[in-house]
């Protein structure tokens, strides 16, 4: 592509200079430290690069003259680059020839759903994301994790990395046991037993359909039993009918996982004994009432580790300040019970011991203190912390009506994922969940997602894609059928002259980078930002041309240049929303609006 054969010309010419001896030999380290990027004013020509700001100290030149040194000795036999010029304090700007533009669309049209993706790497990546709890059903509070974790996942896979996605699935512990005795409270009530929920028990309706469904399968047979005879059977029957709904309704999302990984096999293969033993061999254990260096800290009382501090009082602390945490954790009550923390130490051990290149983990900002705790404890354990990233998904609130909407399986108020999905498409969710970074904060407005119009951004970039699909159907009943990749060089491209044809083929030419750096960076919003910016410019350039410069017109070899421009966008919007598992849509009604109503008279 493009800006690939824009850093091989500046890297030749770097490295015939330094073969020159006019830069040291060094430099030739430093060649894939520079950026290139499309211009925001085309004035300024097509492409700027920073390689003269980056590499000025390695070739001990101010950036300003590195600039004019590279401009001078350019190597680019042939005729890639029309113009270059140094610009400001060192940046350089570049315009690029008609013919080198030209080049993408058979590149696009030939590769097809190809566009975009990047060779095999060689290396792993385990994403572990969603991790929900088995009590109850999803709702609209893991969606972002769940959509993010996915499209992460993708984004990877698409930049050449082998993945495997995960679930972890925490069966063991106090919530699972309030889910199995809260299981049971409502089978008696179904056998006419007056009862009263404890107060931590999960008041939910969903509970009450895991106990019919227990009632229906079973009668009455546990009701006169012992919590010994009935406790393993309340909780199996609510983890199968609990996890069933979670599959079900990530898969109704497009989401699917690879492993559904259960946390009583750390236990019942004794890694969580096992974790404590490595930490003990090195030295990374004690005794204690409370951990080191906290006896006159004072915690602000709304704060978790206030609330919980009677739980880090007496028992065996792990040295988790040594490598950045704040403070030293408690991983063994003094009775010998292990803490929760302890599972999750053992199974990222585990996830380590699998052998992957890359561990991914995409958690809820409330979880955001315990990422420093695993990552200390993995450093304990003598491990390569630069594996192991954690994408930390911020909070989203959700309006409707001008009001927020809340939920929580603890109140019974619960607002499912599968409402949202029934009430405005899983598109609209996936979409608007990942148009914003993750570490971003914001409002997900119920009423906006339902419109049908240019407002709605999911509707503006698909009814993109369908205006173009529309218009390569017109052409085939005007006799005008764009002739195929198969014939193209048939076609005169240097017709695609106009400023903002250019602009589109430079911004498409693009995509192969923005896919990695989206990977590299976990940040899916790229993609979404790529994709309106595309279609944004193609809508204008539609609107702005559709009485002066028609795509289908009487000149028959103008029209062919337009429709190979118009296969191009359209493969690649196609592959942008595909790649995070949106749907490219072939025919949208349109709503009225001004560029909508006139879209298909081409």
């Amino acid at each position: 592509m493009i800006s690939d054969q824009i850093r091989h010309i500046i890297g030749h010419t770097l490295q015939h200079l330094c073969e020159a001896n006019v830069l040291p030999m060094s430099i030739e380290t430093q060649l894939s430290a520079f950026s290139i990027e499309l211009t925001k004013n085309p004035e300024h020509g097509d492409y700027a690069t920073n390689v003269a700001m980056v590499l000025s100290k390695f070739a001990r030149q101010s950036p300003k003259l590195l600039a004019e040194t590279i401009v001078q000795n350019l190597q680019d036999p042939a005729k890639i680059i029309q113009k270059i010029q140094v610009a400001g304090p060192g940046f350089i700007n570049l315009t690029i020839s008609n013919l080198a533009l030209y080049q993408s669309i058979p590149v696009i049209l030939k590769a097809k759903e190809q566009f975009g993706q990047h060779p095999a790497n060689g290396q792993s990546v385990l994403v572990e994301f969603v991790s929900a709890n088995p009590t109850g059903p999803l709702h609209v509070g893991h969606a972002r994790c769940a959509f993010m974790g996915d499209a992460a996942a993708r984004l990877l896979k698409a930049a050449g990395y082998q993945v495997t996605r995960e679930f972890y699935v925490n069966d063991v512990g106090n919530q699972v046991k309030t889910l199995a005795r809260t299981i049971y409270a409502r089978y008696q009530e179904l056998h006419g037993v007056t009862i009263q929920l404890a107060k931590d028990a999960y008041p939910g309706a969903y509970i009450i359909d895991i106990a019919k469904t227990l009632q229906k399968e079973e009668g009455d047979k546990w009701m006169h039993e012992p919590e010994s005879a009935w406790f393993p059977r309340c909780l199996e029957i609510g983890m199968k009918e609990n996890l069933k709904n979670i599959q079900e309704i990530l898969e109704q999302a497009g989401i699917t996982f690879d492993n559904w990984y259960f946390e009583h096999r750390l236990h019942d293969e004794k890694k969580v004994g096992q974790i404590i033993e490595d930490y003990r061999a090195k030295g990374m254990l004690y005794e204690a009432e409370k951990a080191e260096g906290t006896e006159d800290k004072v915690r602000r009382e709304e704060s978790k580790s206030a609330q919980y501090a009677h739980q880090q009082l007496g028992g065996t602390f792990l040295k988790t300040a040594q490598y950045g945490d704040e403070e030293d954790r408690i991983v063994l009550k003094s009775n010998g019970e292990p803490v929760y923390l302890l599972a999750d130490l053992a199974y990222h051990q585990e996830k380590y011991a699998r052998g992957f290149d890359l561990l991914i983990d995409v958690l809820g900002a409330d979880h955001a203190g315990h990422v420093p705790r695993i990552k200390a404890g993995m450093q304990a354990l003598g491990l390569d912390d630069a594996k192991l990233h954690i994408l930390s998904v911020q909070i989203v609130r959700l309006l409707k009506d001008g009001k927020e909407v809340r939920f929580s399986k603890r109140s019974g108020e619960i607002y499912l994922l599968e409402d949202l999905f029934s009430e405005i498409g899983v598109d609209v969710a996936r979409f608007i969940f990942l148009m914003r970074s993750a570490h971003t904060q914001f409002d997900f407005d119920l009423d906006l997602a339902l419109k049908q119009s240019n407002d709605n951004p999911v509707f503006y970039v698909q009814y993109g894609h369908a205006r173009m699909a529309t218009l390569l159907k017109r052409a085939i009943e005007a006799n005008q059928a764009f002739v195929g990749v198969e014939h193209l060089h048939e076609v005169d491209l240097h017709r695609l002259c106009l400023p903002e044809e250019r602009r589109m083929l430079m911004k498409m030419d693009l995509f192969p980078e923005v896919v990695m750096l989206a990977a590299k960076n976990l940040e899916p919003h790229r993609i979404i930002y790529f994709a309106q910016e595309l279609i944004s410019e193609f809508h204008s350039y539609f609107t702005k041309y559709r009485h002066s410069e028609r795509i289908i017109s009487d000149d028959k070899a103008l029209t062919q240049s337009r429709l190979a421009l118009v296969a191009a966008l359209k493969q690649t919007l196609y592959n942008a929303l595909t790649l995070l598992n949106l749907s490219a849509p072939e025919h949208m009604q349109p709503t009225g609006g001004d560029e909508a109503d006139e879209a298909l008279e081409a």
